[in-house]
């Protein structure tokens, strides 16, 4: 059945044939490995740990030319609840209320069973990062988008920090990783994931497994036909996520019948307008910043559901407003985010100045006007009661401080909520909800765990646990 399954792959092919030796590929790498894994970003490579861990051989295949994938150059931000660090703040935080809030902030559809099992193992699966020497500050802080002050910063600028950890984790324990090799197939041998074949720079190569395939491949977000299919009106946008997102390996899950769920939920976040280069994340940090529309007024919260920025945003007649922070707002925004700034600056893409009203000026928005928003705002953060209905807390700033800087709010496409569909053990499943015997994912390559709007910061922790969570199950042969 093997033999056939390849022979049949190998029909579909161009023209212009692989050479290759079929009895030697099926001799030698049939039982190479125990267990394979798509993807080497957060998730892949916390699988491939994990999967290690019991002693099985592992091998990890990564479609770009380095590991890292969208972890590596993501904020770098996790989400969970930590009364070590929230309690001495004055937060109070629960896992009761991290399930209700990404519950019902993602439009209460996700799969309760999903958020619980994430909900419930993110702050092990953060402390068993630190146990592999992952250093996270000692705060915590709420994200744009995250809706609670619970999110951990990493030591290590954006995902650096994962990837080192977590690939200084794998190959200690004797991972085997390949790069430029693009997953597009799922090899099946009576009814069970046997292997993959991927695209390399030396041809076609098929890899076997004995025990499971792990799925951790990333979105779709880099691949505007997918964005137009499932999501039309948001297929001119820009995105903030690397040129290997296109989706290859979960729509190869697809055509051998895993499901796909929440495929039209995609979210956006704050970015530079198409024609424009310059990314500055000045809306990091909600406490920190202000937006404002093209007449110099607040639009929306700024603490608003990710979704409702994107709609608010794109509904103006421009489709992108400006970020605003202060000079104390930017000293907090830290040193990658003011570089992002000063470059963006030199562009003509950010700018600063010492008052409102020079500020204004360089933005192209009424001077009075900009000035009457940022005193209505200081106002309502001394009051303690905001006039559009920010959640004001202790560490909400004023904007009063010089410099003041700016920079374009326009929506660059950010994740893709939906994916192939799973249960709280990571197994891939059919349409009928019956898992596909040795198929696993974890990360952004699944859906139903955000519904329609993923919480800031979730993301990572997703990752982390679901992929330990699929690296666990693909041994064990769940």
């Amino acid at each position: 059945m093997l033999r056939r399954n390849i022979l049949g792959s190998l029909a579909a092919l161009p023209s212009m044939a692989y050479a290759f030796d079929l009895k030697k590929i099926l001799d030698a790498g049939r039982s190479s490995y125990d267990v394979i894994v798509v993807g080497a970003g957060a998730a892949g490579l916390s699988a491939a740990v994990e999967a290690a861990n019991t002693g099985a051989s592992v091998l990890v295949l990564e479609k770009a030319p380095d590991i890292g994938g969208n972890t590596l150059i993501s904020g770098g931000f996790y989400s969970s609840v930590d009364r070590k660090l929230q309690e001495p703040l004055g937060i109070n935080d629960s896992e009761e209320l991290f399930f209700e809030q990404t519950y019902e902030y993602g439009g209460s559809i996700a799969d309760k069973k999903l958020v619980e099992h994430l909900v419930k193992n993110a702050e092990n699966s953060l402390q068993w990062l630190e146990s592999l020497g992952m250093h996270f500050q000692p705060r915590v802080f709420e994200l744009y988008g995250a809706h609670w002050p619970r999110s951990h910063i990493p030591v290590l600028p954006l995902g650096q920090g994962y990837i080192r950890t977590l690939s200084s984790a794998a190959l200690d324990r004797g991972v085997e990783i390949k790069t430029r090799c693009s997953v597009d197939e799922l090899i099946v041998e009576s009814g069970r994931i046997k292997g993959v074949a991927a695209a390399t720079d030396n041809g076609r190569k098929f890899y076997f497994c004995r025990k499971g395939v792990v799925l951790a491949s990333g979105s779709f977000a880099a691949n505007s036909q997918l964005v137009e299919r499932f999501a039309p009106k948001l297929a001119k946008l820009t995105t903030n996520n690397t040129p290997y997102s296109t989706g290859e390996a979960m729509m190869a899950a697809n055509k051998i019948g895993a499901d796909l769920v929440d495929m039209e939920f995609i979210q956006c976040l704050p970015g530079c307008p198409p024609g424009k280069k310059h990314r500055v994340r000045f809306h990091n940090d909600v406490s920190n910043f202000v937006l404002v529309n093209h007449e110099g007024k607040r639009f929306i919260n700024e603490d608003a559901s990710r979704d409702d920025l994107r709609d608010a945003v794109l509904s103006l007649p421009e489709r992108y407003a400006f970020s605003i922070i202060d000079g104390q707002g930017f000293r907090k925004s830290g040193i990658l985010v003011q570089k992002e700034a000063v470059i963006a600056r030199e562009a003509g893409e950010a700018w600063n100045a010492s008052s409102i009203e020079e500020l204004a000026v360089k933005i192209g928005v009424p001077p009075s006007n900009l000035v009457s928003t940022i005193q209505s705002y200081n106002d309502g953060v001394l009051k303690k009661q905001d006039s559009l209905g920010k959640k004001i807390t202790p560490l909400t700033l004023c904007l009063k401080e010089p410099p003041f800087w700016a920079c374009f709010a326009s929506m660059t496409i950010h994740y893709t909520e939906g994916g192939l569909r799973i249960d709280e053990k990571a197994r891939c499943l059919d349409k009928a909800g019956k898992p596909i015997i040795g198929l696993y994912a974890a990360g952004a390559v699944t859906g139903g765990v955000h519904g329609r709007n993923r919480l800031g910061g979730n993301g990572l922790a997703e990752a982390i646990v679901f992929g330990r969570t699929a690296g666990k199950s693909a041994v064990e042969r769940i």
